[in-house]
């Protein structure tokens, strides 16, 4: 979620004794929201807790969303799934002046329990901010910065907190994360295309609140006992910085743009060997090759990494990883006869695929089928145009 360039340890130099610290009446803890910016890692949002203690002079945030990209092989175990986060801290003014630096809309939601509740509340946060409970091993669905603060919610009050989901509707993991993630960005496009069935399960109402803006409005309509009554979990929410719009310029490097102008240019160029009886081997080469790799990058996320909702994806049908050997043996002249077969298996497996998509158990992008349209142009395209012409002229 949010990345922090800090030490991660003044909470745990700060707050030494632990539980000896006792909270001033005047205390209030909220949960801070903050709305997604333009980096890849900020999509989702985050969520923080506030600790305002005005007579002792804490005005603190716990933070369970930090992480450094300058740990050793960060990226190689980010794709992996084995990518450790930490609850660590930060003065609240420090922390208000990064989201205003990246213009994200930050909101607060003051807790409203009791002082013993805050204490609880409090006492947790310290021992899970201890440097032998502060890593934990972060899991985008299930495990996170959002799904930590609601369970450290839920045990301040003994878990009677009781939401409100009369409003709830079913949503699986990719329509959430399609709320999230920018329509036309190449992140976008690659998660999208990386998500498997997993991640069209259906959420149940507790699930969904791995986002942030979902933990918000949940708590928002959140009730408990006090004293026998049934009492809103939270205050009214507070905005303490919104963001500016920002102008969207039409971008010409957009997926949609891009993979439309390279289908409508491979659809020319196949049309144009046709009508010279010759074949463009560096156009079959590119092609399979980048979907050859494309399938490769699938493959590791399906069958070797360990994130929740990248396994048994059916985008491997079309982006076999075999197309990269493929495309290398293709540039041999003395190989090509031996590899029309695989020209032949390849084009009525996209077939296949194309007819049964509306049936499987997967949601997929609408870019697959130009994508998909692509190696059917280089496997039957000849064929096409042959049949085509002919009934034309007939």
């Amino acid at each position: 979620m949010k990345r922090l360039m800090l030490s991660a340890v003044f909470l745990l130099s700060l707050f030494r004794v632990g539980y000896s610290i006792q909270l001033s009446p005047e205390t209030t803890i909220s949960l801070l929201t903050c709305a997604s910016g333009d980096e890849l890692y900020s999509y989702f949002g985050h969520t923080a807790v506030r600790i305002n203690d005005p007579k002792s002079g804490i005005d603190y945030v716990f933070n369970y969303g930090v992480f450094s990209f300058d740990s050793p092989n960060f990226a190689w175990r980010f794709m992996k799934g084995e990518t450790d986060y930490m609850l660590a801290g930060q003065r609240m003014p420090s922390f208000i002046d990064s989201y205003v630096e990246e213009n994200r809309s930050v909101y607060e939601q003051i807790l409203n329990i009791s002082q013993q509740q805050q204490q609880t509340l409090f006492d947790a946060l310290v021992e899970n901010a201890k440097t032998e409970n502060r890593v934990y091993r972060y899991r985008h669905f299930s495990d996170n910065c959002s799904t930590r603060v609601r369970d450290q919610f839920e045990k301040c009050v003994n878990n009677q907190l009781i939401y409100n989901t009369s409003r709830d509707i079913q949503l699986t993991y990719r329509q959430l994360i399609d709320q999230c993630v920018p329509v036309n960005s190449w992140n976008g496009f690659g998660i999208k295309i990386a998500l498997g069935i997993p991640a069209d399960q259906i959420t149940t109402f507790s699930e969904k609140m791995f986002l942030p803006k979902y933990l918000m409005n949940s708590m928002a309509d959140g009730i408990y006992l006090k004293d026998g009554i049934s009492t809103p979990f939270t205050l009214p929410k507070t905005t303490l910085f919104q963001s500016k719009p920002l102008k969207s310029d039409l971008d010409l490097t957009s997926p949609p743009i891009v993979v439309m102008l390279f289908f409508l240019s491979v659809l020319g160029l196949t049309f144009r060997e046709y009508r010279q009886n010759k074949r463009m081997i560096g156009l079959d080469f590119v092609i399979f090759l980048a979907v050859g790799l494309a399938g490769l990058l699938l493959s590791f996320l399906c069958f070797y990494s360990l994130l929740e909702a990248t396994g048994k994806n059916l985008n491997l049908i079309w982006a076999l990883p075999f197309h990269t050997l493929f495309a290398i043996l293709w540039l041999f002249p003395s190989l090509r006869d031996k590899l029309l077969w695989y020209f032949k298996f390849t084009g009525r497996l996209i077939i296949v695929f194309l007819l049964s998509m509306p049936f499987l158990p997967q949601t997929f992008h609408w870019l697959i089928i130009p994508l998909c349209l692509m190696i059917l142009l280089r496997t039957h395209g000849h064929q096409f145009f042959r049949v085509a012409l002919r009934k034309w002229n007939s």
